[in-house]
């Protein structure tokens, strides 16, 4: 059956269509050559986040405490909860008969073979956060072999988890563990350039997908092709005893100033910085002082810095208009000075 559709109808339909395109060129297309065709930028105070993403291997210290008998097995500590060393974390009534650990558990375990983390009772051995949970990778992610662990070997791993949670357990089962949340680490692997951005000692923030914490950068090693950088970490975070790997943002630093975009940024004679327009429509280098950049915009000083020689130096101010495209003022600028 076919629709007939009268000519007021076609005609209204191709008068949407037409403002449907028009709407669409004046939201996405009129800015983007609007743009292009701007000359100068005015500067305006903002605060630039320089951040990038990776994913991190956490390393801490933990102890896996096993059943020191038989029988119905009592959790009393919630999940996450912080301890202090000594705390009951479980009880077991010893009614059971000690026929031998379950297999679920023995590939586990063997994974722990020798690890002095692996203890016997009821109390929590160290203080830190409680779970019940254990991915058998706790030797390897331990402090103690923070500097041997390699990224081939950690893409290598099984990070799936073991729930200890249960009504009952045999003597030497995993029940609980805890871990230490005052003194651990992160690690990430990057490629050269990126790993310049890092040096010991430097301040960041961990965005966790759940969370974020405040860090330290406490090494950075070359590692085969790649760069290791090690962040330290001491304080809590909601799912710490829980992760081993995640994706996470760094944030290398927040930095309020001026912000100017770095198409605009040139150096003059070993000195940094812009062309700004004066009242007579001319443009004057001024020297600027970069606090942070990231690759597309840099927050600088306003009004004045102090230099390498300890001067103080004017530089840009708040709306100021600078230069879009410097190269051709630094041309006809340093053509004058010859």
């Amino acid at each position: 059956m076919k629709i007939k559709i009268s000519k007021k109808n076609r005609r209204l339909a191709v008068i949407y269509l037409a403002l449907l395109v028009i709407l669409y060129l004046v939201i996405y297309v009129v800015p983007k050559v609007t743009t292009i065709f701007e000359t100068t930028q005015v500067l305006e105070t903002g605060t630039l986040t320089v951040s990038c993403d990776g994913t991190g291997y956490i390393v801490k210290d933990e102890t896996i405490t096993t059943a020191d008998g038989t029988g119905e097995l009592v959790q009393s500590v919630f999940e996450g909860t912080v301890v202090k060393k000594g705390t009951k974390i479980v009880s077991i009534d010893n009614k059971g008969s000690d026929s031998g650990i379950r297999s679920k558990y023995k590939p586990f375990l063997k994974k722990l073979r020798n690890y002095a983390g692996v203890k016997s009772g009821s109390d929590a051995p160290i203080s830190g956060v409680c779970s019940y949970s254990m991915d058998g990778n706790e030797k390897y992610f331990a402090i103690d072999n923070l500097d041997r662990i390699k990224k081939d070997k950690v893409e290598s791993l099984d990070y799936d988890t073991l729930d200890l949670k249960r009504n009952s357990a045999k003597k030497g089962e995993p029940v609980f563990k805890i871990s230490r949340d005052d003194n651990w680490y992160v690690v990430f692997w990057f490629e050269k350039e990126q790993a310049k951005e890092y040096e010991e000692g430097m301040d960041a923030i961990l965005n966790f997908p759940d969370g974020s914490v405040p860090a330290k950068v406490f090494a950075v090693h070359k590692d085969d092709s790649l760069y290791k950088v090690i962040f330290y970490v001491n304080s809590y975070y909601e799912s710490f005893a829980s992760t081993r790997k995640a994706d996470i943002t760094i944030v290398k630093s927040n930095n309020t100033g001026l912000i100017i975009d770095n198409d605009c940024i040139v150096d003059k004679k070993g000195v940094t910085g812009v062309y700004v327009k004066d009242k007579d429509g001319d443009y004057q280098f001024k020297p600027i002082k970069v606090k942070a950049s990231d690759g597309k915009q840099s927050v600088v000083y306003d009004a004045t810095f102090t230099n390498e020689n300890y001067e103080l130096v004017e530089t840009v101010n708040v709306y100021d208009e600078v230069l879009r495209d410097p190269k051709s003022a630094l041309e006809k600028d340093l053509k004058k000075e010859r």
